[in-house]
């Protein structure tokens, strides 16, 4: 079971992200080269219209992560694989839309 359990919006937006490395030579020819093996994912995660309590529970969790410093793992309602994710920010961003109700937003990122 995942670590993080708290249900967000839908639609949750999906990046698939691939490194590449180009290397550039003098005679204008490029080498390309991709550095990781598999694609890391990015999610960005929407909660509108959450009462206080559910905001606080979010804002604990992403405090007991320190931010973006710690790993946990989550479940991506789009394909229900469960993947091990960060914060992609050291900060959490909520904001009041009507007494003792929020919204707030936040993405993660996929980690090796």
């Amino acid at each position: 079971m995942s670590d993080f359990t708290y249900n967000c919006d839908f639609p949750v937006e999906e990046t698939v992200m691939q490194k590449t490395i180009v290397s550039e030579f003098e005679n204008g020819f490029e080498q390309r080269r991709q550095k990781w093996a598999n694609p890391l994912r990015s999610f960005k995660l929407t909660f509108s219209c959450r009462t206080k309590t559910e905001m606080e529970n979010v804002r604990n969790y992403f405090t007991t992560k320190k931010g973006a410093l710690t790993s946990f793992t989550w479940t991506n309602p789009n394909d229900s694989a469960e993947y091990t994710v960060r914060f992609k920010e050291d900060s959490f961003k909520y904001e009041q839309v009507a007494y003792r109700i929020y919204n707030f937003e936040f993405e993660l990122i996929q980690v090796k």
